[in-house]
């Protein structure tokens, strides 16, 4: 191990301790140290903590191959504001070069930062997304596969980030009961049918990931709609279900809470996947650290088998990094298939 990891490790070690030891002697705890490419773990020391790698030169490039991106306008209702009052929303579906209704396709639902768009995350760097998605798909990275951008904002987005809170949290639900039927009903994803069976039965075929506030919404999704998706991929931003920025200030209480959410499921162990992620100079990335250092506390819950945290080095808290954390996760989420 070089001189710069075992630095960083004596770092972490005093400063985040992220695993407690357990009364339990069959519980075995989850090692720490990062992977920043310089030396592979043993397949039984896979690290909590971990670097990114880079996504390759030219993926910023058009493909030769191009996937489209379509608008869908589609009918849903007041959850945030309690009132059930109709009303209308729009998301951003990506479509691959040469989608065919024969084939089934995974799917992706990330959600923006504040002040963006449902349309920005296509839109954005110069379609930097899109043309990454092309590049991988094209690239044998991942196989085809469908990404959907939705917008937890009624409107305008609120003058304060933080107020979004409630309609952040509405967001999962009007996933499940009208964006996600209203996008799988239409394209062939893995979800025979559309209602809550058919959703929950799909489910390791779906992720929900976000930006920000974004991942103040996954995290509630992981909350309140752990049966519609198995993957979640959280981007610098903390859980907010006991409180604003309730992550970072009360970890270990937010670790607890997410555990016995989790207890109540049938998703114990390897039911899900939590691939976390932030860059180290990003103003939110103390606020998700240690949220995840309270959760990997809780060993027997959260470890390595189904949470992991991903760090850019001097990533800051902007959209240009977000490529990068797609890069890395989406073929974890979906492994290329063999056919």
């Amino acid at each position: 191990m070089t001189h710069k990891i075992i630095s960083f490790l004596s770092i972490l070690l005093l400063s985040l301790p992220l695993v407690a030891c357990s009364t339990d002697d069959s519980e075995v705890e989850t090692p720490i140290y990062p992977d920043n490419g310089e030396e592979n773990p043993s397949s039984d020391e896979v690290a909590m903590i971990s670097f990114t790698h880079a996504v390759p030169d030219g993926y910023e490039q058009e493909a030769e191959k191009r996937g489209s991106i379509v608008r869908i306008d589609y009918a849903t209702r007041d959850y945030a504001e309690g009132t059930g009052a109709k009303r209308t929303n729009t998301a951003y579906v990506y479509l691959p070069y040469g989608y065919n209704e024969s084939q089934r396709y995974n799917i992706l639902y990330f959600v923006h930062g504040h002040y963006s768009t449902a349309a920005s995350t296509f839109e954005d760097e110069n379609g930097v997304v899109r043309k990454l998605l092309d590049q991988m798909i094209a690239h044998g990275d991942i196989d085809p596969m469908i990404v959907v951008t939705p917008s937890y904002n009624y409107g305008q987005p609120t003058p304060d980030y933080a107020d979004a809170d409630p309609y952040c949290r509405a967001l999962p639900l009007e996933l499940v009961n009208d964006l996600i039927p209203a996008v799988e009903g239409r394209y062939h994803t893995y979800a025979e049918t559309t209602d809550r069976e058919g959703i929950e039965v799909s489910r390791s075929h779906r992720a929900i990931g976000g930006f920000s506030m974004g991942a103040v919404t996954t995290w509630y999704a992981f909350d309140e709609t752990l049966n519609a998706f198995r993957y979640f991929m959280p981007v610098s931003g903390d859980c907010w279900s006991l409180g604003r920025f309730a992550g970072m200030n009360r970890p270990d209480d937010t670790a607890a809470y997410l555990a016995e959410r989790v207890q109540q499921s049938p998703y114990v162990g390897t039911g899900f996947y939590i691939w976390a992620a932030s860059g180290t100079n990003d103003s939110a990335y103390r606020e998700i650290l240690l949220q995840i250092e309270g959760m990997a506390r809780l060993n027997n819950m959260f470890n390595t088998a189904n949470m992991t945290f991903h760090q850019k080095e001097g990533a800051r808290h902007e959209f240009r990094p977000i490529p990068e954390y797609l890069y890395n996760a989406l073929p974890f989420f979906f492994p290329k298939s063999d056919e």
